[in-house]
């Protein structure tokens, strides 16, 4: 029965749909990297607000707040390998780029998945403070900095359902077209 049981298993994760798990990993960098970059934005302008105002308020209190909680999303994306600088884990032959969607548990999988919902929660509620700013904050090519924080939102929602997706597939067995031979 045991051996019957083990046979099952090993035949699932052979035959189990791997589509999608590729593309999972690129979104993935992708959704780290936004979620660095929206992080790191709310600090920089946060500390700016700060010296301009003389002191903290409300408005960079959130954004201090949300950066930081955006920095532990990166960090969680990550496994937590960013806390040692890169040159160190270099030195150290540790790994740099996260796990591949085939190397991470189901838990680790689902893990990241709802870290990227937070993040894209946390984004919003840094576009939300751009948005209310009175002085808007324009890129260089013009646009405004908040719709480049919703567009951050928007790819980070989708990378999260694109995971959903990836999660819900890989415990499904692929048809074959002729079957099995």
């Amino acid at each position: 029965m045991e051996l019957e049981l083990k046979a099952r298993q090993d035949s699932m994760a052979r035959f189990e749909d791997q589509s999608g798990r590729d593309g999972a990993d690129a979104s993935l960098i992708l959704a780290d990297a936004l979620t660095y970059a929206a992080g790191a934005s709310a600090f920089i302008t946060a500390a700016i607000d700060a010296i301009e105002n003389g002191g903290f308020d409300r408005r960079i209190g959130i954004l201090l707040g949300a950066g930081f909680g955006l920095w532990l999303c990166s960090q969680s994306l990550n496994n937590f390998r960013r806390l040692l600088p890169v040159w160190l884990r270099v030195v150290l032959g540790m790994r740099i780029l996260p796990e591949t969607f085939e190397e991470q548990s189901v838990f680790s999988r689902k893990r990241r998945m709802w870290t990227i919902v937070v993040a894209a929660g946390l984004t919003a509620v840094i576009a939300i403070q751009f948005t209310l700013d009175d002085t808007s904050i324009a890129t260089r090519s013009g646009i405004p900095f908040h719709y480049v924080l919703w567009v951050i939102v928007a790819l980070d929602i989708l990378v999260a359902i694109q995971w959903s997706r990836v999660i819900g597939n890989a415990n499904r067995i692929v048809d074959r077209p002729g079957g099995w031979s």
